[in-house]
């Protein structure tokens, strides 16, 4: 049944915006500026006349982009860009340009740190997407450690800060070295300043931390 849900989104975002996703790759365009991520198997930027949404009307771009993305799925390494990307905003420039900034998601989880952003000029031509990401890739989002549990370990190691409480907590994929970690990112607080720990959602330990005021 998942893998009819998968088929179907797809097949329901080209019908419903009457466009040919042939006309969205980019395999066998010259003209196109591919920059790979130095260290991500992911390009950091691709620039060129990418796609024509003329046709496409402005509250439907952004539905029109997932196609783009799932049509080039090769060059972005993005298999199911309507269920591994999340739009946090679209924003509209002073030339009349939008540019459009998604989270990426694994298994419903946010990778921390990575975003993709595309670029439509005044004329509904996207001409860029650039960003930090990692591609798809299968991995465990089930953590073993709860939400409670990583609080208090950051808790614990936050009173060398003066940090009081636990503010906030959410699973997130963090980057380690070369791999991502599933984790919880726990805000901690102590007066008017704030502390972040990333805990391993595995085994507990601190991936990292950091004071809010130098994020």
């Amino acid at each position: 049944m998942r893998n009819l849900i998968f088929l179907a989104v797809p097949l329901l975002l080209s019908c419903a915006h009457n466009i040919d996703p042939a006309t969205l790759r980019l395999a066998s365009r010259q003209d196109i500026e591919i920059t790979n991520h130095d260290r991500l198997a992911t390009p950091a930027m691709v620039k060129g006349a990418l796609a024509d949404l003329a046709k496409v009307k402005k509250e439907k771009q952004a539905e029109t982009l997932m196609i783009f993305l799932r049509e080039n799925s090769e060059i972005f390494k993005i298999q199911a860009p309507e269920m591994e990307l999340k739009l946090l905003r679209s924003d509209d420039d002073e030339l009349g340009f939008t540019h459009y900034r998604y989270a990426r998601l694994i298994k419903e989880v946010p990778v921390y740190g990575d975003e993709l952003i595309l670029h439509v000029n005044n004329k509904s031509q996207l001409y860029m997407v650039n960003g930090q990401y990692h591609p798809t890739g299968l991995l465990d989002s089930e953590p073993a450690l709860t939400a409670a549990k990583a609080g208090a370990i950051a808790l614990e190691q936050g009173l060398a800060h003066k940090m009081e409480s636990v503010e906030q907590t959410a699973l997130v994929f963090y980057p380690s070295g070369k791999e991502l970690r599933l984790a919880w990112h726990v805000t901690l607080r102590g007066g008017m300043a704030k502390w972040d720990y990333f805990v391993d959602a595995g085994d507990g330990r601190i991936l990292f931390d950091q004071d809010r005021k130098r994020s």
